[in-house]
């Protein structure tokens, strides 16, 4: 009878331990290994951040964590700047949210949570334009008013 008990508790601790050594990530180990090869020694430590940001691709993180400085901040704003994200609003332009993952880290050192509205209604422009540095550092000049006024472009209106 003990040896059963002593049996099934080894392997309930075992159960507990391969559940703790299980990372979660939806990478295969060839796609992690490449993207620790590849990126910087100082973004080494947020890898764990990115990959359980569920909309990130291997591909988005590899080239997050081999072009970009990151830290904390950064990750918050990527986090907040995904979030923005509508496949529907984007899709006409013929973006993806790899596109907009590139925007994202080609303008992160001038992004902040405020400009972030400004940013996405720049991505969402037809353009092959990447770096929005000036945009960005005076967002108020570039966010025009929203009043829909109806303007005609001759004085009378003659209606029958």
């Amino acid at each position: 009878m003990d040896v059963i008990n002593y049996f099934k508790l080894v392997f309930k601790n075992l159960t507990a331990l391969e559940n703790k050594m299980q990372t979660g990530f939806r990478f295969s180990q060839s796609e992690i290994n490449e993207i620790i090869s590849t990126s910087k020694k100082e973004n080494l430590q947020f890898f764990e951040n990115l990959a359980r940001m569920p909309e990130l691709t291997a591909f988005d993180v590899s080239y997050l964590m081999s072009s970009v400085n990151l830290s904390k901040e950064k990750i918050d704003l990527l986090k907040k700047a995904s979030s923005l994200y509508k496949e529907d609003e984007f899709k006409g332009q013929g973006q993806t949210f790899s596109d907009f993952v590139f925007r994202i880290g080609a303008n992160i050192d001038n992004l902040n949570m405020e400009n972030l509205e400004v940013f996405k209604d720049l991505v969402q422009c037809k353009n092959e334009i990447y770096d929005f540095t000036r945009a960005l550092q005076n967002p108020v000049r570039y966010k025009s008013s929203k009043t829909k006024e109806l303007q005609f472009a001759f004085e009378n209106v003659f209606a029958e």
